[in-house]
């Protein structure tokens, strides 16, 4: 993923495993423990970890993690071709 440091990256993931990277990167980003995160939202610690390695978490817990690290979903058709501007 290539990025201007100044810009927060997009991240598109396709799967379970994609997406718990991309909310791993967010929160290192944020500069938060995944104790702060788990706490942020009312959740352990070792549910931060399964999300970000990609094991079945809640929908809800996954949303909550999202919204706490100042990030939203976009929900995109899969053979789409986006672009981000800033």
């Amino acid at each position: 993923m290539s990025h201007s440091p100044d810009l927060t990256p997009f991240y598109r993931a396709v799967d379970a495993v994609s997406f718990g990277l991309a909310i791993s990167d967010a929160r290192k980003e944020a500069s938060l423990t995944q104790q702060e995160l788990a706490d942020r939202i009312r959740t352990t610690r070792r549910t931060i970890h399964r999300l970000e390695h990609g094991e079945a978490v809640s929908m809800i817990v996954a949303i909550d993690a999202i919204r706490a690290l100042g990030r939203d979903v976009a929900l995109i058709p899969r053979f789409s071709k986006l672009q981000v501007r800033p």
